[in-house]
Order: C-alpha cells, then structure tokens, then sequence
C-alpha cells in the first residue's frame, strides 16, 4: 500500500493543484475583449493614460503566474505591458476593456488602498486576493498600475525605470446607466 511518506507527498500534490485551480481567476463583471496583435482593436477600449514615449496606454489585463493583472496596451504598436508586486513583463496575448452604452469608466482619485465603490477588479491574485487597476503619474507619463489593497499603494513597474509605490492615485470605477427607453406602439391594426 502507500508509505505516510507517499501519502503527505500525494496529499501536497493534491492541494497545490487545488490552489493552482482557484487561483488566478477572472472577473466578468465588466466587458473585456481577448485579443492579440492580429486582431483590430476595439474602438470603445478605456484609455488609461500615455506612457514615456507619447503613445496613448489602453486598460487590459493578462494573466501571469497563476494571477490576472491589469495591462498597459499601446493600440498603435500592440506593445503590451504589466506588472506584479515583483516584476515587469511583456505579453502577446490579453484582454482589452470595453466600454458601452450602458457601461462606462472614469477614474476616481484614492488613497491608501481604500476600496472605491464600483472599483473595477481584474481578477485574484496566486493568492486569491482582488487584484484592481490604479494609474499614477510619473517619469512623465501617466502609468497604469497594480493595485493589491492588501499592500495599500498603488504598484508600477514599467521596462527599466524603477519600480514606484503610490499611497496616493487614482483607481478606475465603473459607471452604470439605464439603457435607452424603447417605446412600442400598441395599436393593432
């Protein structure tokens, strides 16, 4: 049969697979597009800011080592960049924020990792924590940004320029509005 020693191991197999399962795990609450370089890109994605260079930055998100992350796009060059709590990457594939009729975004100056009504979440982190979209500005550039309210600060990392901590910045919230009203002419001829 199985040793106590085969069994722990089978045991801790089992739970990271768990782990691995529940983690990382995308909110729907809003309208995101998948997408990638081959693909034209949405006309109503949410800007979030413009980064060193001039170019305009799109809201997104990726999912990167078992979390899902907010992403900067540049629509022009479909260069698309994150960050986490540690690292700064590229991706190929992502997810674009899309506005519509009844849904739209604004951003909503915070502090100190207090939780905005209708902030938007991309999704958990590895860790099964609400990961939100921060922006803050800096090296000349308006950055999108990781928020984990747990940490408090909004969380930028960006290619070289060194990683920045915001207790003060901005947090992208939802705005809901009634669709229009369709009247029907009840008259039956």
């Amino acid at each position: 049969m199985f040793s106590p020693v085969k069994l722990t191991a089978l045991a801790l197999i089992f739970a990271q697979l768990l782990g691995a399962i529940h983690c990382g795990v995308y909110d729907n609450t809003d309208n995101w597009v998948l997408s990638n370089k081959s693909k034209s890109f949405p006309e109503n994605a949410v800007l979030g800011g413009f980064d060193p260079e001039g170019y305009r930055s799109f809201v997104g998100r990726v999912l990167y080592a078992g979390s899902v992350v907010p992403a900067r796009i540049r629509a022009e060059t479909a260069y698309v960049t994150f960050n986490t709590d540690s690292v700064a990457n590229t991706a190929t594939s992502y997810e674009v924020l899309v506005s519509n009729e009844t849904l739209s975004y604004q951003w909503v100056r915070s502090f100190d990792g207090f939780m905005e009504d209708n902030a938007v979440s991309v999704g958990t982190s590895s860790t099964n924590e609400r990961v939100y979209i921060c922006r803050a500005r800096t090296y000349d550039a308006v950055f999108i940004g990781t928020l984990y309210l747990a940490q408090r600060k909004c969380n930028i990392r960006y290619e070289s320029i060194p990683p920045k901590m915001y207790e003060k910045y901005e947090v992208l919230v939802r705005k809901q509005k009634p669709a229009d009203c369709v009247h029907f002419d009840n008259q039956i001829n």
